[in-house]
């Protein structure tokens, strides 16, 4: 059963996890954390938002001294940013440990917040231990916000034990849940969930807004592109079947290249591109420009539970995509084609490619039914009750 959220609120904390408001500025704003901080310190009818980057230890501040943690920070009325600090780098593997960290932060936040004039908070937590252990009586609510699931996240795995026993907590603690995915909701099992997925900035993508890279601009059409991670979730195995089975297409592949022997078995092929990462505005260039854009997804866990970004700034940026048959990839798209895992890629790439472009119209309703601006709306209710 969902329960509903409780009464609306209008002062948020907003924890960050794993990366920081530095980190969001590089990459755009582009990911899900970063657009809800975005709006929710754009949102004139919050009274007051504090965002607290995730821990960091004390030897970085002496390393990054100099640099600037809030620049692009808006200096707004009643809007804070906060650094908490500890000594060790990452988690602790050792569930008892690492909660009693995650509580002293939790103090340390409700300090904080109240010394900047909050007088009792949401909390909304992106990592899992904080909002597991968060005390009720320093919150007005406790929400967790789900945008990937860490519990089945490869470079995790030194810490499942702990995200298992934080979703263990949600559940039992009530906690808010709002996830990109059903999966991730139901994995915790809290009975107040919700589901918001990713979505897209409809003003990133504007055409000829950035030039693309020589080698990709001289490649021979038609173009099938992969842009994301390098990393396991991508079959590999898939993309090589797809660049023999089509010799006369490009298939490239940008991204930072996280398992190299992986993808070491695509470097025979001639036909096949592996490049490396191209800011974003160059991304979402190359998106639009080619023939045919993929989503070649082992069925996994992670993958399971993802809400792909991609996918929605491929098809924003009005490409055809051809993707593994996932549950968060249905029913976004008729112009993203679902192939089951294991089953050649070709024939639903040649089809995708025969299908006409959307319309400047179709174009404009797709990236305004997906643009961050409603899904907001979307989350605030669901997280805040407004």
């Amino acid at each position: 059963m969902t329960l509903p959220p409780r009464p609306s609120h209008s002062e948020v904390t907003l924890a960050l996890a794993y990366h920081t408001w530095a980190d969001g500025l590089t990459r755009q704003f582009s990911w899900s954390p970063d657009r809800v901080a975005l709006h929710l310190l754009n949102d004139a009818s919050l009274d007051s938002v504090v965002v607290a980057n995730p821990l960091r230890s004390q030897l970085e501040r002496l390393r990054r001294r100099g640099h600037d943690a809030d620049e692009g920070f808006p200096h707004l009325p009643r809007r804070h940013l906060l650094q908490p600090r500890r000594w060790r780098r990452q988690d602790n593997p050792s569930v008892q440990t690492s909660m009693e960290t995650y509580r002293r932060l939790d103090q340390w936040l409700a300090s904080a917040s109240r010394r900047l004039g909050q007088e009792r908070p949401v909390l909304v937590s992106c990592h899992p231990v904080l909002a597991a252990v968060a005390e009720d009586e320093h919150w007005s609510d406790v929400v967790y916000y789900g945008w990937d699931d860490w519990l089945s996240y490869p470079r995790h795995s030194h810490v499942t034990d702990l995200v298992a026993r934080s979703y263990e907590l949600m559940a039992q603690r009530q906690v808010n849940v709002i996830g990109v995915t059903r999966a991730i909701v139901d994995r915790i099992g809290s009975p107040r969930g919700s589901v918001v997925p990713n979505g897209i900035s409809a003003v990133d993508h504007e055409p000829g807004a950035a030039v693309v890279p020589s080698w990709f601009d001289e490649l021979v059409e038609p173009v099938a592109l992969y842009v994301g991670a390098l990393q396991e979730r991508v079959d590999v195995d898939a993309v090589r079947r797809l660049a023999l089975d089509l010799p006369e297409w490009q298939v490239v592949l940008v991204g930072p290249l996280q398992d190299p022997p992986r993808f070491a078995t695509l470097a025979d092929l001639p036909n096949v591109h592996v490049m490396p990462p191209q800011p974003r505005p160059v991304v979402l260039e190359m998106m639009s420009r080619a023939t045919v854009c993929l989503i070649p997804h082992r069925r996994t866990p992670m993958s399971e539970a993802m809400s792909p970004l991609k996918l929605y700034e491929y098809l924003a940026a009005g490409a055809t995509v051809v993707a593994t048959d996932l549950e968060p990839m249905r029913g976004v798209s008729e112009r993203c084609l679902l192939v089951e895992e294991g089953a050649a890629l070709a024939p639903a790439v040649i089809a995708a490619r025969a299908l006409p472009r959307p319309t400047a119209d179709e174009l404009a309703d797709f990236r305004s039914a997906h643009d961050w601006s409603h899904r907001y709306q979307d989350w605030r209710v669901a997280a805040l009750g407004r």
